[in-house]
């Protein structure tokens, strides 16, 4: 297990002037206040650790002594032996600053967040497969509603394998398995031969972090599939 810390990257003002759509001189000097005060107290974090796969049923995987039931996590990971287990966060230093009072400057704070939130990401995945000396790498994070997706609820399990997190970068999980800071984001790194997507098997609607669109025909094969192999 391992806790990487002390990016030195800073997040990028002008996409993010760009992406908010900016350009009122007044709120282009109050965002640079709150960007340079970001910059000044981000700590983004990331810990991750090496798990091995132990043993494997028609729809959950055992890692490192926890099972994980996920009928498309089972099927990712049919190749795999060695995978990597990860969280990210854009830090608790962060998310100590509130904007209650003002709905405008509490989203750019959480585009600010969500852009240091990247940074932890990029730094620690980039690092394990430098690390590892990987070539080709896919990632699955807990949620979807859909049945065989691998639901939110099994944050659990996965924060289970690194034990007391909140002391290790500060995240926490709620009653509800969402996290907090609520930048933050938990998963598995994994070697693949051909790239997948999990949101390309999630339904779920207006989501922020969505990276790709719901794939129908992926969906229904792997429905398709895995109904096959039950009825053996």
């Amino acid at each position: 297990m391992q806790v990487l810390s002390g990016f030195v990257e800073r997040a990028d003002i002008s996409e993010l002037l760009n992406r908010l759509k900016i350009c009122d001189e007044y709120d282009k000097l109050e965002f640079e206040k709150m960007f340079e005060l970001a910059s000044e107290i981000a700590r983004p974090k990331a810990i991750y650790l090496e798990g091995y796969i132990e043993d494997r049923g028609e729809d959950f995987v055992v890692i490192n002594g926890v099972k994980f039931t996920s009928r498309i996590l089972k099927k990712n990971l049919e190749k795999a032996d060695r995978i990597f287990p990860y969280i990210a966060t854009c830090g608790t230093e962060l998310d100590s600053i509130k904007f209650s009072d003002d709905f405008i400057k509490q989203y750019w704070w959480d585009s600010i967040k969500t852009c240091y939130l990247n940074i932890a990401r990029e730094n620690l995945m980039e690092y394990i497969k430098k690390r590892f000396m990987l070539k080709k790498t896919s990632t699955m994070v807990p949620g979807g509603s859909e049945p065989g997706l691998w639901p939110i609820e099994q944050q659990k399990e996965l924060f289970s394998l690194f034990g007391d997190v909140e002391r290790l970068i500060g995240v926490k999980l709620t009653e509800s398995c969402l996290m907090i800071p609520n930048k933050s984001v938990s998963g598995i790194l994994f070697p693949v031969e051909k790239d997948f997507n999990g949101c390309k098997v999630c339904r779920r609607k207006n989501c922020s972090g969505r990276s790709a669109e719901f794939d129908e025909v992926l969906w229904r094969s792997l429905e398709i599939e895995a109904s096959l192999r039950i009825k053996k």
